[in-house]
């Protein structure tokens, strides 16, 4: 009758223990995508760590900007998008991250890496160019290049 009581506690705490499966590490299939879409407001911020651009661009290239950090600390976070905003000079950029829902079912426990490259429509104009992405409770990574002609 033991043997049986143990392999009982086995099957029902298992799973349990082990990540639950299908859904694990993903935002469940019940949800509506407008909770990805949906406004800011309702999504949060990536942690960035650092930010990597080039050196130098010219006025009509496109500025790509590697992001590194994380996205969540659980399988429950997803990168729902990238807002970019120019200004003179500024290039300004926030990763919004979809914390778990109500939906969400079992998450692993992986912390989620953020390794994302954005990409900035040309044209710039010549001379310094700012790069800052803010966060929650810190001070934003910043970064800057040069636009020129010069090669």
């Amino acid at each position: 009758m033991l043997p049986r009581l143990a392999l009982l506690a086995a099957l029902l705490v298992g799973p349990g223990l082990l990540g639950g499966g299908a859904s694990c590490g993903s935002i469940a299939s019940s949800s509506p995508p407008s909770a990805v879409t949906g406004d800011a407001s309702a999504l949060d911020t990536a942690r960035v760590g650092r930010v990597d651009v080039p050196a130098r661009i010219a006025p009509t290239d496109t500025l790509r900007i590697h992001l590194s950090g994380t996205v969540g600390p659980n399988g429950c976070y997803s990168l729902a998008r990238i807002e970019a905003v120019r200004a003179p000079g500024q290039v300004t950029v926030t990763p919004l991250v979809q914390p778990p829902t109500a939906d969400d079912q079992a998450c692993t426990m992986a912390v989620v890496p953020l390794d994302t490259t954005y990409a900035a429509n040309p044209p710039f104009e010549p001379g310094r160019l700012s790069i800052t992405v803010p966060q929650r409770d810190r001070s934003p990574v910043t970064d800057t290049i040069t636009v020129t002609d010069q090669p």
